[in-house]
């Protein structure tokens, strides 16, 4: 029974979106302006919530109440030669007995994030970024995150760059990363996932708002269960800051993946846009396609398919309507195609997208409130079709 509950609750999302471990497809578009620099911050903040649907049943659906809990703090230093922020959190949710009849009703609200450069000299710079997150909660802007995982998920992501001038407009780069995600439940090991990266890149800087740019990179993803893949990637693409109020980013090429031996070609693309849209009010929009090796493994027939198209799309709003009320809200999505079945599998299709609104309050420069809803509706087949209804209020107390 504890393996159902967790199965139900992370493939419905039960908590409310925040940061993950990796880096966000979202996060690609330069920043539009310089982040401001502040001493360490505190908060401690409590949501109680509705649930119509915790155990994301097609046909019998359980309500109940929850209510998630933390403290997290942060800081930022973006004025010296070494740039350093970080965000921590650590928090739970808690569901009353009734939505889910155990006694295992504890879920985990934790993450980490660091980014760190140096600037040797005026042509060279190291930069390193760490995040690490162990939450039910899927993030679909990640790209090695699954729609339908199961249960507490530890995921992180570790990624060094370093980059060198040769002249004045050229330069190179060159990156490692190491990330992955473990699942608590070993019932669902079988989509344990590591990923080993390596990536040469060549930089012109056209002026000082447009950057081109050719990468060869390399991913081995290493899975607990089903076959492992070797992908190369040969990809251009462009960094532009359109405006002092918009930026963009786009990245076309190719992908050679080998899985079980067998080698195919394979289109790539990622996309990402940021904009000031008026006064208060910003947007970011992204989108990629990839052929990923993510839920490959099908337990029930023993087989794997070794091709995995997969389309991820995100937009988000924000808008502060007065120094004291703001909206936000966005949607994201995404689709697989699964395809080239052992053991003569049948191709399959899985579609989960999930949109949510909110609106905070400044009651004190130290006390916040909030309203968020959300709605999630997946398609994977029999036993995963649901759609679910989720909201919650809180607080924010900072310190």
């Amino acid at each position: 029974m504890k393996s159902a509950v967790y199965k139900v609750l992370l493939l419905c999302g039960v908590l409310a979106p925040v940061g993950h471990a990796g880096v966000s497809l979202a996060d690609s578009a330069p920043l539009i302006g310089m982040p401001d620099s502040y001493a360490i911050r505190y908060n401690a903040y409590v949501n109680v919530g509705y649930d119509d649907n915790v155990n994301c049943s097609e046909r019998d659906e359980e309500k109940g109440g929850f209510v998630r809990f933390g403290v997290g703090a942060s800081y930022a230093d973006y004025e010296s030669v070494s740039r350093l922020s970080y965000n921590a959190r650590i928090g739970a949710q808690l569901y009353n007995k009734d939505s889910n009849g155990t006694s295992d009703r504890l879920f985990s609200d934790i993450s980490l994030g660091a980014n760190f450069s140096h600037s040797f000299a005026s042509d060279s710079s190291y930069t390193g970024s760490f995040s690490l997150s162990y939450t039910p909660d899927p993030d679909y802007s990640q790209a090695y995150t699954s729609a339908y995982t199961h249960g507490d998920c530890l995921m992180w992501s570790f990624n060094n760059t370093y980059s060198q001038g040769i002249d004045e407009r050229w330069s190179w780069n060159a990156s490692l990363g190491f990330s992955g995600n473990h699942y608590s439940e070993s019932q669902y090991s079988d989509d344990n996932r590591y990923y080993l990266s390596a990536t040469a890149g060549l930089a012109y800087a056209a002026d000082p708002r447009t950057t081109y740019g050719v990468n060869l990179s390399f991913r081995y993803d290493s899975r607990n269960m089903g076959y492992n893949s070797e992908n190369l990637y040969l990809t251009g693409y462009v960094r532009h800051l359109l405006s002092p109020i918009s930026s963009c980013y786009l990245s076309v090429g190719s992908q050679m993946k080998t899985v079980d031996s067998e080698l195919n070609f394979y289109p790539t693309f990622s996309a990402s846009y940021r904009r000031e849209l008026t006064e208060g009010l910003s947007a970011n929009v992204y989108a990629s396609l990839d052929n990923e090796n993510v839920g490959t493994y099908v337990r029930s027939t023993g087989g794997n398919f070794l091709s995995d198209f997969t389309w991820r799309v995100g937009c988000s709003l924000t808008y502060a309507y007065t120094p004291t009320v703001s909206f936000s809200g966005g949607v994201s999505l995404v689709e697989s195609d699964y395809s080239k079945g052992t053991n003569n599998m049948r191709d399959a299709n899985r579609t989960s997208w999930t949109a949510n609104v909110g609106m905070s309050y400044v009651f004190t420069e130290t006390l916040t409130g909030n309203i968020n809803y959300s709605f999630t509706s997946n398609d994977g087949g029999v036993g995963y079709n649901y759609d679910r209804n989720v909201i919650s209020t809180g607080l924010n107390y900072s310190f």
